[in-house]
């Protein structure tokens, strides 16, 4: 009997990620997982390679409802063309999305690495104030920006924030897209923190610029005391985190920042005490110069009292100024003493300060050599 002709091998190499099967390409480019990495609030997550570049990448396999494929990836469509504002930003999410050819879907991000906040904190203990601040002010800058591209966040986790390795990398937040909606098609999708989003969040809002204040307010709580913050009732609408560490002579404002942020926004959705974030910005990056201005500096800047607290009286002829002189120290008062914000007026002053240090010129006197420069304003944040 006849045989059938032999079948020809491919000369094609297959393309393999263990058990996963091979992963087909997406505009051009393939995907290999390579290690499993650990698991997401949204499934597996695995080191992965783009080829044929070779670059390193996170490819994620979400748990979806059968026959959702699909219909998850049309989502990711979506959310791709939105993560393109994500461009020159410190934050990091989805850039590909596809299917292998068993049909599981997968999502693709940048390389995510690095020691997280959490685990900084967990070793080392809570942040001193002007590190603290700085990583609001990263934080801040970036959400301003992705806000004026009309994107937001809705929650930053601790644990997606990752610091930077040493100087020549940054500060990084992962933004998974849960408060958006972007795996309700998994077999259970994954709630929002429950501690970092805002209330409007977690019953099922889609994110505004007040939940993402919010967010942020609650993650310097964090850095600043390393507990969690507790959520504002009505028996205690503010959150002050010097009462659980203490801050130093400003601990008041830094209070006010944090109170500020996690306050339940107006009748329009917006937050009173900070409309935008970029207000916010400036308040954390004017608060963290002034950490490190000369005392003498500091007395001047904070002689401006914010309206109708009036003028501090001048210390008397041959009696050194104590360290209450300096304004907004934390006094363990009651609820009624206030925490306040930095006037605008402070806030100048701060920033012409801070602009003639960092220029070298005549500034520079009062910069105080006890405090991190102004040229490093990450120092060892990312040092083991």
């Amino acid at each position: 009997m006849p045989q059938p002709p032999p079948v020809p091998k491919s000369t094609r190499k297959p393309r393999t990620t263990g058990l996963l099967g091979p992963i087909e390409k997406v505009d051009g480019r393939q995907f290999r997982a390579v290690k499993r990495q650990g698991r997401w609030p949204v499934g597996n997550v695995y080191v992965g390679v783009v080829e044929p570049e070779g670059d390193a990448c996170t490819i994620v396999f979400p748990d979806l409802v059968g026959g959702e494929v699909e219909a998850w990836l049309a989502d990711m469509q979506v959310e791709m063309k939105q993560s393109r504002l994500l461009v020159g930003l410190p934050v990091l999410s989805y850039v590909y999305a596809g299917q292998t050819v068993d049909h599981r879907a997968f999502g693709v991000l940048p390389v995510i690495s690095g020691r997280t906040l959490v685990d900084k904190i967990a070793t080392d203990g809570p942040l001193g104030p002007v590190a603290g601040l700085q990583v609001a002010v990263v934080l801040a800058d970036a959400l301003a920006r992705l806000h004026s591209r009309g994107r937001l966040v809705g929650e930053i986790r601790p644990s997606s924030i990752l610091l930077p390795g040493d100087r020549s990398e940054s500060l990084r937040v992962v933004d998974l897209g849960i408060p958006r909606g972007l795996f309700k098609r998994t077999i259970t999708p994954p709630s929002v923190d429950p501690i970092y989003t805002s209330p409007a969040v977690r019953d099922g809002r889609l994110p505004r610029i007040a939940d993402d204040l919010y967010a942020l307010g609650a993650i310097l709580f964090y850095v600043l005391t390393g507990q969690d913050p507790p959520t504002p009732t009505a028996a205690a609408p503010h959150v002050l985190p010097s009462r659980v560490v203490r801050l130093g002579p400003f601990g008041a404002f830094i209070d006010g920042l944090v109170s500020a942020a996690m306050a339940p926004p107006g009748a329009h959705g917006l937050n009173d005490r900070l409309p935008d974030m970029g207000k916010f910005a400036r308040a954390l990056r004017g608060l963290r110069d002034l950490h490190r201005l000369s005392p003498s500096a500091q007395q001047t800047i904070l002689a401006l009292r914010p309206e109708g607290r009036g003028k501090r009286p001048p210390p008397a002829p041959g009696v050194e100024p104590a360290a209450v002189s300096l304004g907004f120290v934390e006094t363990g008062n009651t609820r009624d003493d206030l925490p306040v914000l930095l006037s605008e007026e402070a806030l100048e002053s701060i920033e012409a300060l801070s602009s003639g240090a960092e220029g070298g010129n005549s500034g520079r006197g009062t910069a105080d050599a006890s405090v991190p420069s102004l040229e490093d304003p990450m120092g060892d944040l990312g040092q083991d």
